[in-house]
């Protein structure tokens, strides 16, 4: 539960492939967990293996006790969480930031992680009421791209002010801006700020926000999964980063 998961600053990682990644990304792992019995991939627990983590070894019975998912792989770890602050960000040439706002859904800030990571956003800045990005279902939409990832969780008010003061330009999406997210104004520094899933972003950080983009629609729905925008949003200002100074 996020409750526990917050008090004592740990999460449960589960499947070959996130929890591979934390091995890949150093994490800090405090105990990796091992079922023999379903651990079928000899590479995998070679990796395991010659890892310098310490392996818990359990019976197939105990493993899938502790499994949250429909077919357990046999391999998970507890793994501690990773976050930093605003100030201790590195402000660098062509950065790209994202802040998500109350968005519910642990598949889509699991699924948000994995494209933030594909379009080499520099942080994701998790804001009020947002889901837990180290819930177990964030983690598996993420393929476990968060261990390689810097996290910051704050306020509205603290983001606005460091992007201000940092110099970074801070665009905000909604349904109701008049200019398409493809024409955006780029500056050095980007951040680019997504809401919930059904109500947004407020008026206040509407206002406070540089520019606000849209996403056309066609057809008869009027918007998109928050997920799909902020890829879509992602990749365009990732493949345009070379039009940043002009």
């Amino acid at each position: 539960m996020r409750k526990r998961r917050d008090q004592h600053q740990l999460a449960y990682v589960e499947g070959l492939k996130a929890t591979v990644e934390a091995i890949n990304s150093d994490a800090l792992i405090h105990e990796l967990i091992v079922c023999p019995e379903l651990l079928t991939s000899s590479a995998i627990l070679e990796r395991v293996q010659a890892s310098s983590y310490s392996a818990l070894v359990v019976s197939e019975r105990v493993f899938r006790s502790l499994s949250k998912r429909d077919g357990p792989q046999g391999l998970a770890a507890v793994v501690e969480q990773s976050w930093t602050t605003l100030d201790k960000l590195e402000i660098g040439q062509h950065n790209l930031w994202i802040a998500l706002d109350s968005i519910a859904d642990a598949g889509n800030i699991g699924t948000i992680l994995r494209s933030c990571e594909a379009t080499g956003v520099a942080a994701i800045i998790f804001v009020g009421d947002t889901a837990d990005p180290y819930d177990p279902v964030a983690i598996r939409a993420s393929t476990g791209t968060i261990f390689s990832q810097t996290l910051v969780r704050t306020e509205w008010s603290h983001v606005i002010a460091w992007a201000a003061s940092s110099g970074i330009k801070t665009f905000g999406t909604s349904g109701g801006a008049e200019q398409d997210y493809r024409q955006a104004k780029y500056a050095t520094q980007n951040l680019i700020v997504m809401g919930a899933e059904r109500s947004g972003l407020t008026d206040k950080q509407l206002s406070d926000c540089n520019e606000l983009l849209s996403i056309p629609m066609r057809g008869q729905i009027d918007s998109l999964n928050v997920a799909s925008a902020s890829t879509l949003v992602l990749y365009e200002f990732s493949n345009n980063r070379s039009a940043w100074f002009s």
